[in-house]
């Protein structure tokens, strides 16, 4: 596993840099039960943070969904979290994925796009990159 330092921000098949999202906490079994009876209407029922309808605890497939996602710079924090029917879950995180994609396409309009050429280097196509010319090469 990589350290916090040396994590790849880029998200959604690589579109880019952009403000790290939150970074994801351990959900152990404990803090799993904590969020799940803290929005309990019963003891074994609680509603679902995307549907509304009740999920029973011990029937129902349920996960803990971020209400606000990490990577919209929602907290990974309790308060944060609540108990989601799994399908419910699914089509919440598709939803929240095209928007994590619009927000960084929003960040990076209005940036230019690089056209740095460094100095003695031309464009090699085989190798999809600049390379230094040899001293003797001429353009």
């Amino acid at each position: 596993m990589e350290s916090m330092g040396e994590r790849d921000w880029t998200f959604c098949g690589g579109v880019g840099p952009m403000i790290p999202a939150t970074p994801r906490l351990r959900m152990s079994a404990k803090r799993r039960a904590h969020i799940f009876s803290e929005h309990a209407t019963a003891p074994t029922i609680a509603p679902c943070c995307v549907c509304g309808q009740p999920i029973h605890k011990q029937r129902d497939r349920w996960i803990v969904e971020h209400v606000r996602a990490l990577g919209l710079l929602g907290p990974d924090l309790n308060t944060n979290c609540a108990p989601a029917h799994y399908a419910c879950a699914v089509e919440k995180t598709r939803d929240d994925i095209s928007r994590i994609t619009k927000a960084k396409r929003q960040s990076r309009a209005g940036k230019p796009k690089s056209r740095w050429k460094p100095e003695n280097a031309r464009f090699d196509w085989k190798r999809g990159r600049y390379v230094i010319k040899p001293e003797g090469e001429s353009a």
